[in-house]
């Protein structure tokens, strides 16, 4: 297979696994005994978890090795879903939670940063959106495939006893994400991109570093504001929307559960393409796309949070994804661009540690807001935040000037 094909590959294995898991996840909680309320600090666990975890393994991938760093990813999710299956109490499914984040932050930016410098090597870099929107929507095709077998597996697979329901997701997620660790060798046969060099030094100096980097540079600074609101706003649509179908609907309808997230995810595969396009034909640029992709962003999801109704609740739940997936090709190349190879896992690390900042502020933060006002509301508050910020990011430096730099 070609590097092209391997990536894909990877990228579609590693979907499928997500699909499985995010046709069920709402449901999942609410079949083990959960509050609504509560699946936000579930879900605030797992941001937090990744958050605490992001820095030191994002810098270690930079250290010793981006591939190791992965392959350790899968184990710990691994270690992850047994708990996740058998837990029959609130506090084992927060220890899930943490699991998995722990796995989270070891798998962020790790293989993204591998790729990007096997690209720069073979002369590719000026092509580095459109092979990072190739790879997105591989991803997005696995988690759409994923996500429609998830929502026929809870009513296909036996009741067993043991293993019920949406449980059984977990069990294929399982042998999905073994099937990719093995795989590993032939994925990335190349090996590992880190220099020797980098063995010398220390993960704190490497996080150090790193973070003065990117506050210090104005393009960095602004993607990296731009992260904590996507993570506010996205981890509360991410926590709750199947509760609120439900709300809607009155019961929990598993096919139709998997066929909206096939949906979401088959419309962050036309995202990243249809961002493409209208950059090619309107020749904006990616600072230009990142000023004005956000905005149209929080219209969208202050109209998601007044509706009543299935189907126009569905439709625009679908051009939330499309919409929000069309920020990561240009915010990705952008991100990579300005950020020099011995620092780019760590950076991906502290991007993506940012945006768990913000999940877990909204987890945390607003589950009380959920509990009173209830989810409409609360999704109506973070677009508003949501808009207001990217309005703001308009009026900074950082993506508006590409001389900004550093300061």
């Amino acid at each position: 297979m070609n590097f092209t094909t391997r990536l894909v590959t990877h990228e579609m294995i590693g979907g499928a696994a997500m699909g499985l898991f995010l046709a069920v996840l709402g449901v999942f909680f609410l079949q083990k005994g959960l509050d609504v309320w509560q699946i936000g600090l579930v879900f605030g666990t797992m941001a937090l978890s990744a958050a605490l975890f992001e820095l030191p393994f994002g810098a270690a991938a930079d250290i010793y090795g981006r591939i190791r760093v992965w392959q350790m990813s899968r184990l710990a999710y691994l270690v992850a879903i047994p708990v996740m299956i058998f837990s029959d109490s609130f506090w084992l499914l927060m220890l899930a939670a943490t699991l998995s984040g722990l796995s989270q932050a070891l798998e962020t930016g790790s293989i993204d940063a591998w790729v990007v410098e096997r690209l720069k090597e073979d002369g590719e870099e000026e092509n580095l959106q459109s092979f990072l929107s190739i790879f997105q929507s591989a991803m997005a095709t696995g988690i759409a495939l994923g996500a429609v077998a998830g929502g026929y597996i809870p009513g296909l697979m036996p009741a067993l006893g043991v293993i019920e329901a949406t449980e059984w997701n977990f069990v294929f997620i399982g042998a999905l994400l073994l099937l990719q660790l093995l795989l590993s060798p032939l994925l990335f046969h190349e090996g590992e991109t880190v220099h020797i060099e980098n063995k010398n030094r220390a993960v704190s100096g490497q996080i150090t570093n790193a973070l003065r980097y990117g506050f210090e540079h104005g393009t960095l600074r602004a993607l990296l504001v731009l992260g904590l609101f996507l993570g506010l706003v996205m981890a509360s649509i991410e926590a709750y929307w199947q509760p609120r179908l439900v709300a809607i609907t009155g019961e929990p309808i598993y096919e139709a559960f998997g066929w909206i997230t096939a949906g979401y995810f088959a419309m962050a595969i036309v995202g990243p393409m249809l961002i493409g396009v209208i950059a090619k034909i309107t020749g904006a640029g990616t600072r230009l796309q990142l000023m004005a992709v956000p905005i149209l962003l929080g219209i969208v999801l202050i109209l998601f949070s007044r509706q009543e109704n299935f189907v126009p609740f569905v439709s625009i739940y679908l051009v939330v994804m499309l919409v929000s997936s069309m920020i990561s090709p240009p915010a990705n190349t952008l991100l990579n661009k300005e950020t020099p190879d011995e620092i780019r896992s760590t950076m991906q690390s502290i991007f993506s540690f940012i945006v768990m900042i913000g999940g877990t502020i909204s987890s945390f933060g607003f589950a009380p807001v959920v509990h009173s006002l209830g989810i409409a509301q609360t999704w109506g508050i973070l677009a508003t935040i949501f808009l207001i910020a990217a309005i703001a990011l308009t009026l900074l430096p950082g993506l508006r000037d590409p001389n900004d730099g550093r300061g």
